[in-house]
C-alpha cells in the first residue's frame, strides 16, 4: 500500500532539528496508521521527551499529537470508503480504531457526518483523489 505525503506544516516556523523531529515522528505515524500510537512511541521515534513532542505537534500542526493520529486515519478512511469492499468493522480495524463504533464516532467529529453519509451524501466522489509523492494512488 503506498503511503500519503503527511500535510504541509503550519506557518509557524521550526527550528531545523525541531522540523526533522516533527517530521520523523509524522513518518511513522503514517508508516503505522493502522496500529495503536503512543505519545511516549512518538516521542521515541522522534528523539525527544514526550512533552517536547507535544509542543512540536502543536505548533507545526495545530493539534496534539493524538488528535493528528485521529485526523490522518479519517483522511485515510475518506479515501478508503468509496472502493471499501470490506466491512465497516474490518475497515475501523484497518485504520487502528478500537471498534467500528469508535470509528463512527471519530468520522462524524472530524467531518460532521457518519461514514455512511459520506457515502450517500456523495462526499467522498466529489473530492479528488490524493496522489502520494510517488504518483500512485494509496
Amino acid at each position: 500500500m503506498a503511503t500519503v505525503q503527511p500535510p504541509a506544516l503550519s506557518a509557524t516556523t521550526l527550528a531545523p532539528h525541531q522540523s526533522a523531529a516533527l517530521q520523523r515522528a509524522l513518518r511513522y505515524i503514517d508508516e503505522h496508521l493502522s496500529q495503536p500510537l503512543r505519545v511516549t512511541e512518538l516521542a521515541a521515534v522522534a528523539c525527544v521527551s514526550r512533552f517536547h513532542l507535544v509542543r512540536l505537534f502543536r505548533m507545526g500542526t495545530g493539534a496534539s499529537p493524538l488528535r493528528y493520529v485521529r485526523r490522518r486515519r479519517i483522511e485515510r478512511a475518506t479515501q478508503l470508503l468509496p472502493m471499501a469492499a470490506q466491512s465497516m468493522t474490518c475497515l475501523a480495524q484497518h485504520l487502528g480504531f478500537f471498534d467500528q463504533s469508535h470509528f463512527v464516532r471519530s468520522f462524524r467529529a472530524e467531518t460532521g457526518c457518519s461514514p455512511g453519509q459520506y457515502l450517500a451524501d456523495g462526499a467522498a466522489r466529489s473530492q479528488p483523489p490524493v496522489v502520494s509523492s510517488t504518483g500512485v494512488h494509496p
